[in-house]
């Protein structure tokens, strides 16, 4: 019943009135920092957040897909799904759609706004430049290294979908073949860097310029570069909020340990602790066998031996 009139709250205490300023769309996988960045954006005049409007496993995003035909993971990847996706999408454009709301006591409510953050990671891979194109939208996409990742998730519910649905056409017979005996008989952290891989090889390879591709590591250690081009490419015109908002750790920081947690706090801004700890819980050889499943993939934002992406994806 709480809930319920928390939803009930949350869904009338937002006027949405769409403005000239384009909606940022950032892509993502789960564990990577997309909360902390959509908070760091969120600090922008006009804004409100739309938080993974296509997780399947929130009861209030499946009941709303459901009726739209979608009811499984997979159903994101066929041509019904863009049907789908693009009328639930502009109901949360048009204002139609508001149980993604924030509450009205968190510090990032608004009761009039004119943008959109929306922060997707469980849909749309192959189609990102559509949502940009459909919804006055600007891209952000954001990479951790995946064996971080990879630690900090206990389930990888899409892993299946990528290969039993049309999403799998974007693979060659040998890619697929290799997915599916990861998935078979590979160890946790295999199919875990497997999940990442095909999550990501598909955006990588279908990127245009007019994307922002930034990572979580540089972001820690480095971050002023990164919001600065934030600021230029998103039409954000405060960034010194988003500076004085680093040192905030994100809402979704309940799932790091302690020390993780007091590190993000009071961190400078060059340490690096937070982006090399995944280190203490993985051996070499584990190290370097996972990381033969990126070059399968022909992916090369990661490398064995380093805990920094490549240079390419260094915003300087």
């Amino acid at each position: 019943m709480i809930a319920k009139i928390k939803r009930v709250i949350a869904s009338t205490t937002n006027i949405h009135l769409t403005g000239n300023s384009p909606n940022v769309f950032i892509f993502s996988t789960p564990r990577s920092g997309s909360t902390w960045l959509m908070e760091l954006i969120l600090t922008q005049p006009g804004f409100k957040p739309c938080n993974e409007p296509f997780n399947l496993w929130d009861p209030d995003v499946c009941q709303c897909l459901a009726r739209l035909g979608i009811t499984h993971w997979a159903d994101f990847h066929s041509h019904n799904g863009n049907h789908a996706m693009q009328k639930y999408i502009q109901g949360f454009c048009d204002g139609r759609l508001r149980f993604k709301n924030p509450f009205f006591y968190r510090n990032y409510f608004r009761l009039i706004t004119h943008r959109i953050v929306f922060k997707i990671l469980h849909a749309g891979e192959d189609r990102i430049n559509w949502f940009r194109d459909t919804f006055n939208g600007r891209i952000v996409f954001l990479l951790r290294h995946p064996i971080a990742v990879s630690l900090s998730r206990e389930f990888y519910p899409r892993l299946e979908a990528f290969l039993n649905s049309e999403y799998s056409r974007n693979f060659s017979e040998g890619q697929l073949g290799q997915a599916r005996k990861i998935i078979d008989s590979g160890t946790k952290l295999e199919q875990g860097v497997l999940d990442w891989c095909l999550q990501n090889a598909v955006p990588l390879r279908n990127a245009t310029p007019d994307w922002v591709i930034i990572s979580y590591e540089q972001l820690i250690i480095e971050p002023r570069p990164v919001l600065e081009i934030l600021a230029s490419r998103l039409e954000l015109p405060k960034p010194e909020r988003m500076m004085h908002r680093l040192t905030t750790p994100s809402a979704s920081t309940h799932k790091s340990d302690e020390k993780t947690k007091e590190v993000l706090k009071n961190r400078e801004e060059n340490n690096r602790w937070v982006v090399e700890k995944w280190r203490e819980k993985v051996t070499e050889g584990e190290e370097r066998r996972v990381m033969e499943i990126l070059k399968q993939f022909d992916l090369d934002g990661y490398q064995f031996g380093n805990t920094l992406p490549a240079n390419w994806l260094w915003v300087s």
